[in-house]
């Protein structure tokens, strides 16, 4: 009974001790000191705007076709004749070079038969029309001195009178003479020149074979001028006009080539809502179906500026600040390049945000801070330029 005693008012000592200790010893011991907290917030960029007349660039794509092509057919019949140059796919023809040559010596002989007739008629003409006629008797001279069987006949003097052109009109010489002159049109299709500086793309025909009356013979095409045709869209088509100088290149081969856009379409394609362009092209290193890309540079937007494609919200707004608070206001995007779009509708000197900002909502307030040296603003440094400030949340 005595020992159990003793261990409790031993335990109770122990316990008395130690609370003594521990109070002797909070008091020698300063207070702990927490350090503050220093709170890095993250700058909030804010750009300041400042409107400019801009000129924007964009890419159109398409295939290089030849802005003369044509396919030929036979308007007349006979022998295909071999030439020099044969007409086969790949070779060159100058302007006016024969492309296709077809045994036309019947025909000829027809035209020449029928020449002697008219030479005949008029040479019957001549000594009556000297007496009924004498004022036109030097004329009718002249012409038949001229008169050559194996050239095109030149055009018959005009009647001074009614009824000088009723008596020339009773000897047939209207009849023959016209007549000729349609033979000789029909003589010159046995002859099938080329219409330009170009290339023969298709041959169907070989020389020795017979001609018919429409066949084809093949495809020639102009090497002097390429076309492009491009499609734009509906927000890009007010910045180009017609005769704008545009840039091609090639991913197939080095160098840039010139361009002019040469037709613009009135045409709106419903589903796409574009338009075609047709860009124009003489550089000779192009060839038939290459794929070409074009970089236009519109004309001038006025009282706009460049800002990241980022920042837009809804694709028409933007969050303007204005003391300190969040405002989302409606632009009019005028044009979209790569990663930027040019707006209009901001006022000069006014506040935008620079950057994203997580669940940015209008009427949201935002710390304005000091501006960060170390993290410099690297936005785009076209015209349409906007100043960068720095803010904090």
């Amino acid at each position: 009974m005595l020992n159990k005693k003793i261990t409790i008012i031993v335990t109770v000592l122990i316990i008395i001790v130690g609370f003594a200790l521990k109070s002797f010893l909070s008091n020698q011991k300063e207070p702990m000191k927490r350090r503050p907290t220093n709170r890095n917030e993250k700058p909030i960029n804010l750009l300041t705007v400042k409107n400019e007349n801009i000129k924007t660039q964009f890419d159109v794509s398409g295939y290089l076709n030849a802005l003369d092509k044509v396919e030929l057919f036979a308007e007349v019949s006979g022998i295909l004749l071999k030439t020099l140059k044969r007409f086969k796919e790949g070779n060159r023809f100058a302007k006016g070079e024969a492309l296709c040559l077809i045994d036309d010596r019947v025909y000829r002989n027809n035209v020449l038969a029928q020449k002697s007739s008219l030479l005949n008629q008029l040479t019957l003409l001549l000594p009556d029309l000297s007496i009924d006629f004498p004022e036109s008797a030097s004329r009718w001279e002249s012409f038949l001195h001229e008169f050559n069987l194996q050239k095109p006949l030149n055009p018959l003097p005009e009647p001074a009178t009614d009824q000088e052109k009723y008596y020339i009109a009773s000897r047939n010489i209207f009849n023959l003479y016209y007549s000729i002159k349609s033979m000789e049109e029909t003589l010159a299709k046995y002859t099938i020149a080329a219409p330009y500086n170009g290339i023969v793309t298709l041959s169907n025909i070989n020389p020795g074979t017979l001609v018919r009356m429409g066949q084809k013979l093949g495809e020639y095409m102009s090497t002097d001028v390429y076309e492009l045709e491009a499609t734009i869209g509906m927000n890009k088509i007010q910045h180009i006009n017609k005769g704008d100088r545009v840039v091609l290149t090639s991913e197939d081969i080095p160098g840039k080539f010139a361009g002019k856009i040469q037709r613009i379409n009135n045409i709106i394609d419903r589903e796409s809502q574009s338009v075609k362009i047709y860009i124009t092209t003489t550089e000779n290193k192009l060839k038939y179906g290459m794929y070409l890309t074009a970089h236009i540079t519109s004309t001038e937007i006025e009282n706009a500026i460049r800002i990241p494609r980022s920042l837009l919200q809804e694709n028409d707004k933007i969050f303007t600040v204005n003391d300190s608070t969040l405002h989302l206001k409606s632009v009019n995007v005028v044009a979209v390049e790569n990663g930027h779009v040019i707006v209009k509708g901001l006022e000069d000197g006014s506040k935008i945000l620079g950057s994203q900002i997580a669940n940015a909502t209008d009427g949201m307030k935002i710390k304005i801070g000091k501006a960060s040296p170390k993290n410099p603003n690297k936005f785009a440094n076209n015209k349409g330029k906007v100043a960068p400030v720095n803010a904090s949340r």
